[in-house]
């Protein structure tokens, strides 16, 4: 049964989201004195934004152990919410973060081809957000199906 069509939307959103983090996550700390400059009244600022660093490798290693509760429906769309809220959450911090940190970062790339996977970073939370959100009502509607088919017996 792993090779359901949600496996498959949970696999790729695990996979974009650990390539976000490990070829991502320099580039994030290059653009954390910006932040850290911008927001210096938090006080927690740099706390925060380690841990917001690490939510991608958290959604992946989720998206992960969804796919291997395939047997467990219930247990795989409750896993598979928690990764759409973290997704959600990171949206929104990618939103925040690009927001007040593109025009620094776009002036350290070395390269067009390195500009071209920033602005891809960007989109990524976004479209594996929604590839999550696919996987739930394919589990959802994988579950309806089993549960009918119950009734009938």
């Amino acid at each position: 049964m792993i090779q359901r069509i949600q496996s498959l939307y949970l696999f790729v959103a695990g996979l974009f989201y650990f390539l976000y983090w490990f070829f991502g996550l320099e580039w994030y700390e290059r653009g954390y004195p910006i932040i850290i400059e911008f927001f210096s009244y938090i006080k927690w600022i740099d706390f925060i934004l380690v841990i917001f660093s690490f939510i991608p490798l958290i959604i992946s290693l989720l998206c992960l152990l969804s796919i291997l509760l395939f047997k467990s429906r219930r247990a795989q769309i409750k896993l598979s919410l928690i990764n759409l809220r973290l997704s959600m959450i990171m949206c929104l911090f990618t939103a925040f973060y690009f927001y007040h940190s593109l025009t620094a970062l776009i002036e350290l790339m070395p390269s067009v081809f390195l500009e071209f996977l920033m602005y891809a970073a960007i989109l990524n939370p976004f479209l594996c957000t929604y590839l999550i959100f696919n996987a739930i009502k394919s589990i959802r509607k994988d579950d309806d199906l089993v549960s009918s088919i119950d009734r009938i017996r």
